[in-house]
C-alpha cells in the first residue's frame, strides 16, 4: 500500500507515542541509543531538541545519519505496532524555521515549552530529521507484517 494511504495511521501512532528512541553513531564508531520525549512530527520529518553541550550534538554533526524508533508501551502482541524513521539530522538555525520548530515542540511537550518560557533557548539545540525511509510494523495485518517506504528526496530551499 502506498505511504500516502498509511499517512494518518502512521502519524497518529507516532503522535500518540510518549517516548521515542534516537539511534546514532558516536564519534568512536559505537552505535548508541537515547530515549527522547522532546520531539514532534512535521509531515514525515522529526523535530527534536537536546542540550547544546550533549555529546550527541557533536556526534550527529559528525555523522548525520540517524533513526527514530517509535513504540508504544503495553501493546498486545496480535496488535503490535511500531515505526522506524531513518534519515539525516540537521541543526535548525534559520530564525523562521527555529520559531516554527519551537512552536510545534511546545505544543507537543509542555516541559519543552516551560524551558523556552524560562529563557533556556540558548542552551538547546534543535534538529530536524529529514526522513528518507520509514519501516512500519503492524501485526494486526499478520504476524511480522512490515511495510517499508522510501520517501523521495526533495531539494531544500
Amino acid at each position: 500500500m502506498p505511504l500516502e494511504q498509511r499517512k494518518s495511521e502512521i502519524t497518529d501512532y507516532v503522535n500518540a507515542t510518549r517516548f521515542a528512541t534516537l539511534a546514532y553513531i558516536r564519534n568512536d564508531g559505537a552505535p548508541v541509543q537515547r530515549s527522547f520525549g522532546s520531539y514532534a512530527l512535521a509531515d514525515y520529518d522529526v523535530i527534536f531538541s537536546t542540550r547544546k553541550e550533549a555529546a550527541k550534538v557533536r556526534d550527529i554533526l559528525t555523522n548525520a545519519k540517524v533513526s527514530f524508533f517509535f513504540e508504544q508501551e503495553g501493546q498486545e502482541l496480535p496488535k503490535w505496532r511500531n515505526a522506524l524513521f531513518i534519515g539525516e539530522a540537521h541543526t535548525i538555525e534559520d530564525p523562521r524555521e527555529l520559531d516554527w520548530a519551537i512552536g510545534i515542540l511546545s505544543a507537543r511537550n509542555p516541559r519543552f515549552k516551560e524551558r523556552i518560557d524560562n529563557g533556556d533557548l540558548p542552551n538547546i539545540q534543535l534538529f530536524k530529521l529529514k526522513t528518507s525511509e520509514i519501516e512500519y510494523i503492524d501485526y494486526s495485518k499478520g504476524a511480522g507484517h512490515v511495510e517499508k517506504f522510501t520517501l523521495s528526496k526533495v531539494e531544500e530551499n
